[in-house]
């Protein structure tokens, strides 16, 4: 934020609300639209990865088939069809098809799929792929015999990319000046963080102290609490409609939007002038830097560890809870334990770059996952030589340390993601020439979804294929883990040091918005 602007707001209202009482209605309206859409994100979440885990002949080896097999084409088909409807329909209209499919398929899942999900599912096909497929294809067959469920994860996860990042973040580009998203952008990532401490209190509130009359007749309780589930979504989904329409109608004023869009039209002539690396061309361009390699490595580095560690743990999560329920109470749990830390991780962050420094900053996640990583595989390695000191220090099993101990890294890790984590790699493209800035930024994010996310399901798989089982392929997973965890860690020193030599303090400061940064 320039000095002008804190002059003009004051200290305290420059750092927490730096917003002119004529845009108020305006960041208010858009901060409730992007809470509604991240609670509804925050349940489905946690919501598809037990139904997945639990499901007959499934467990976690089955996540890295479907990051694979049923995202790619999932994410394909979904962009091939927005494009279409932008063809045909108004933006406005797009926003009210694109949600309204997205709930109906959510009814139709709670109503119909779910409740006769044994009759729709191909067991006969899955018995007969079983039949002459290694033990290791298992997640795969699991993908195609529980094809309800698995369509019920895709879906879900096409929530974060197409309402969040293709919606939201469009509709909101489209409708806010450059000077205005630096001030108020801040405040929509902070509300996005408190979103998950909603959606997992409402979640739990849904599954265990709330029973509509009208479902009555569910018995099964697991069912109940899917279908509760999913008429809370429903319900968020409409509501996010209903503000969407009310800020076209009562908030945008026609003359802005106009011009806004009229300036969007410009920045997309602009835009097609920017570079659009392939993943060759991006690791090539980022092999010519020094600076971008180690940059490089950190997004990466996050990007493999957490897809690892993702896996694992939701593999002890389908060993130790044998109720469903039980399962989504934890997930939902740990949900609001990561939106409480984003929070308050984002809310300190600039006095952490600031006072500490960046490299220490950048280097919490790391450390923090290392650390709990240590203790994952030391409980879950040498479960029986730590029964004794496991039952008398915390009073749990080896077993159930190994489940907490994860559950926390997994809090942890993504709370870190979402309030340090993105920030302090922003923050290092600052000190890099205009061309450099451009197309390395480029060419990092494409190598890592590319390579870390990509790269590290098919990694898993590969495994599983050839070992035959989550729990076969752990020593090897921990060990690849522990190697990028620790290239982690010593590029995010290596890079501090580049970034304190290539910063002159009040330079990089000022195009920051904050004070003079320290090493």
């Amino acid at each position: 934020m320039s000095k002008e602007n804190k002059d003009q707001f004051g200290l305290f209202r420059s750092i927490f609300w730096p917003v002119h009482r004529s845009e108020v209605k305006k960041v208010l309206s858009m901060l409730l639209l992007l809470f509604l859409l991240c609670v509804s994100y925050g349940v489905l979440r946690n919501l598809k990865d037990t139904i997945i885990l639990t499901a007959r002949n499934s467990g976690a080896e089955v996540i890295p088939f479907i990051k694979v097999w049923g995202m790619l084409p999932g994410v394909f088909l979904a962009t091939w069809f927005y494009t279409r409807l932008r063809r045909y329909f108004k933006k406005e209209n797009v926003f009210y098809i694109i949600i309204t499919s997205f709930v109906a398929y959510f009814l139709l899942f709670a109503f119909y799929l779910y409740p006769n999900s044994q009759q729709l599912h191909l067991e006969k096909v899955g018995d007969w792929m079983s039949s002459f497929l290694p033990q290791g294809f298992q997640g795969f067959i699991a993908l195609v015999r529980n094809w309800t469920f698995t369509s019920f994860y895709v879906i879900s996860e096409l929530w974060a990319v197409i309402v969040l990042a293709v919606l939201y973040w469009g509709f909101a580009n489209d409708f806010t000046q450059v000077n205005e998203a630096k001030r108020t952008y801040g405040i929509l990532n902070i509300g996005s963080n408190i979103a998950p401490i909603m959606g997992g209190t409402l979640a739990l509130t849904f599954s265990n102290s709330i029973s509509l009359p009208f479902l009555s007749s569910i018995t099964d309780h697991w069912t109940h609490t899917i279908t509760q589930l999913i008429i809370l979504i429903s319900l968020l989904g409409i509501a996010s409609m209903a503000v969407y329409f009310w800020i076209n109608r009562k908030i945008l004023d026609p003359q802005e939007a106009k011009a806004s869009l009229s300036q969007t039209v410009e920045e997309k002539a602009e835009s097609a002038k920017k570079p659009r690396l392939s993943l060759r061309e991006s690791v090539r361009y980022i092999l010519r830097s020094r600076y971008l390699v180690p940059l490089a490595i950190i997004v990466l580095g996050y990007n493999i560890s957490i897809n690892f560690t993702d896996v694992l743990w939701k593999e002890q999560l389908k060993r130790f809870f044998s109720d469903p329920n039980e399962m989504l109470e934890h997930m939902n749990k740990i949900t609001v334990g990561i939106g409480i830390l984003a929070t308050i991780g984002g809310v300190f962050f600039s006095f952490m770059v600031t006072r500490l420094g960046w490299t220490f900053t950048a280097i919490i996640t790391p450390v923090v996952m290392t650390t709990l990583a240590v203790g994952f595989f030391t409980f879950l390695f040498c479960g029986d030589a730590l029964m004794a000191v496991s039952s008398t220090l915390f009073g749990l099993t080896p077993f159930a340390m190994t489940v907490y101990c994860g559950s926390v890294q997994n809090c942890l890790s993504k709370a870190g993601k979402y309030s340090v984590f993105d920030a302090t790699k922003e923050l290092a493209f600052l000190p890099l020439d205009a061309e450099s800035k451009l197309k390395g930024k480029a060419a990092i994010d494409g190598l890592g979804s590319g390579i870390g996310k990509s790269g590290s399901s098919l990694t898993y798989q590969g495994f599983i294929i050839v070992l035959g089982s989550v729990a076969l392929s752990t020593p090897y997973i921990a060990g690849i883990l522990f190697c990028v965890l620790l290239a982690w860690i010593f590029c995010v020193v290596s890079l501090g040091k580049q970034f304190k030599k290539m910063t002159t303090g009040d330079q990089v400061a000022a195009s920051a918005g904050i004070p003079e940064l320290s090493q």
